[in-house]
């Protein structure tokens, strides 16, 4: 295998249908570029030409109206047709890379959960979306794509068409993770945060659980600038890297500062925008990558988009652009990855066997021994209560690789409880699930 490779992981932030009414893209407009007009097919047709809007917003809002609106899928149907061709080995042959392998998806998969107001139409609830995806992909073409994870922070108002960046006021993050390790067997080793947003606690509860986070964004300031042209994201706001690096490197981030470089364990991979309205994939960045792999460094570059839109003309666009770069860069070969496939080779880690969990209940107490270290400080621990409750709760720690907990009045009585989880990674990023029904 050659050294010089650019490894291309398409990371699509899994959420399921959108749907968007006609006065909420007026309402939208209004709250990022400060643009209002009543709402009509006539006005809309005004913003997608540019007409009476200012000089400095005018290219932003014309790709705006004009590439969201009209590419949402915005009921299941739509979304089935879509996946259904480019999960096919027919579509996926049609970019084949350098080493004889179709095209791979990432997918990282949101559960839409805790809203009280859902006027997107999204797909509420646990399991939807990653019920969908594990089935139809089951019969999919190849088996290279990976599933991972991806989560949107509940806004203080539990509105589904609204953001936050805050993991700390709600527990959901914490009920998805354990019914997903107790429903599935199921844990994710890397992550998409969603809006591009991570903030000191975001940071640190990853820290903890998930070695591999596709979260970077950073790009030159001329960029970042265009940010500040777009209230919904202007400072900072949501999805901000602006001190993080703009090269196409992998890095562990600062325990104060996720955006610069420290001393955390965990890896940040860079991740550009396949569709959007700021920080997307060009020439420019296509370039870097490939020059970076000429100098003898094993590249990842990594996009982003969703599957509540339209991916497959993007995704020939940005095939085509990655091929239209090779010709200057000859002795470098492009691969088709998933996106810890390419973290394990970019960063030659070393493979290792999963570590087995050592598990017991006896007297109400489970013991917990492991063969190896686990990724963070203890496994990820939850139980679900026979009325159907969730939780998750930290280990008591006995030194080594060795952990217990206790069921009793003080927490939970043991015949209270239906079933109990455990979850790591090790340094590999292979997942460990142990469950266990009462």
């Amino acid at each position: 295998m050659s050294d010089k490779i650019v490894h291309l992981v398409h990371c699509v932030d899994t959420e399921g249908p959108l749907y968007e009414s006609l006065s909420a893209t007026f309402e939208v407009v209004k709250t990022i570029f400060g643009i209002d007009l009543p709402p009509s097919d006539e006005n809309l047709e005004k913003l997608r030409r540019g007409e009476g809007v200012p000089a400095a917003v005018r290219p932003l809002v014309m790709q705006f109206v004009s590439k969201t609106r009209l590419s949402y899928n915005i009921n299941w149907g739509m979304v089935d047709e879509m996946i259904g061709e480019i999960v096919s080995d027919t579509w996926r042959r049609r970019y084949v890379d350098d080493f004889g392998n179709g095209y791979v998806f990432n997918w990282f998969i949101a559960d839409h959960v805790g809203y009280l107001t859902n006027p997107r139409q999204r797909a509420l609830g646990y399991h939807v979306v990653f019920d969908y995806y594990r089935k139809k992909l089951a019969s999919a073409a190849s088996s290279r794509d990976e599933l991972h994870w991806h989560f949107h922070p509940v806004p203080f108002f539990r509105e589904c068409n609204k953001s936050s960046n805050n993991f700390s006021h709600t527990n959901e993050h914490l009920q998805v993770l354990s019914r997903r390790v107790i429903d599935h067997g199921w844990f994710p080793c890397a992550y998409r945060p969603g809006f591009h947003c991570e903030r000191p606690d975001i940071n640190l509860f990853l820290e903890q659980w998930i070695p591999f986070d596709f979260g970077n964004q950073g790009v030159a300031a001329d960029k970042h600038r265009i940010t500040d042209l777009q209230n919904d994201v202007k400072a900072g706001r949501y999805g901000d890297w602006r001190r993080a690096t703009s090269e196409w490197e992998t890095y562990h981030p600062d325990f104060y500062d996720y955006q610069i470089k420290g001393h955390m364990k965990r890896y940040i991979a860079r991740c550009l925008n396949l569709n959007s309205r700021l920080r997307t994939i060009d020439e420019h960045e296509v370039e870097k990558a490939f020059q970076r792999a000429d100098n003898g460094l094993q590249t990842l570059m990594a996009v982003t988009d969703h599957d509540e839109r339209e991916m497959r003309p993007y995704i020939d666009g940005f095939y085509n652009l990655v091929r239209k770069v090779q010709k200057k860069y000859p002795q470098v070969k492009i691969r088709n990855s998933g996106a810890v496939e390419a973290l394990r080779q970019t960063l030659a880690l070393k493979r290792e066997a999963p570590l087995q969990f050592d598990a017991s209940l006896e007297n109400g107490c489970l013991m917990v021994k492991t063969d190896k270290s686990c990724w963070g400080p203890q496994p990820y621990f939850c139980f679900k209560t026979k009325n159907g409750h969730y939780f998750h709760e930290n280990l008591d720690y006995h030194g080594g690789t060795s952990w217990s907990y206790t069921f009793d009045d003080d927490t939970i009585r043991l015949e209270a409880v239906e079933a109990v989880g455990l979850a790591t990674n090790d340094d590999y990023g292979n997942v460990s699930v142990w469950r266990k029904s009462l």
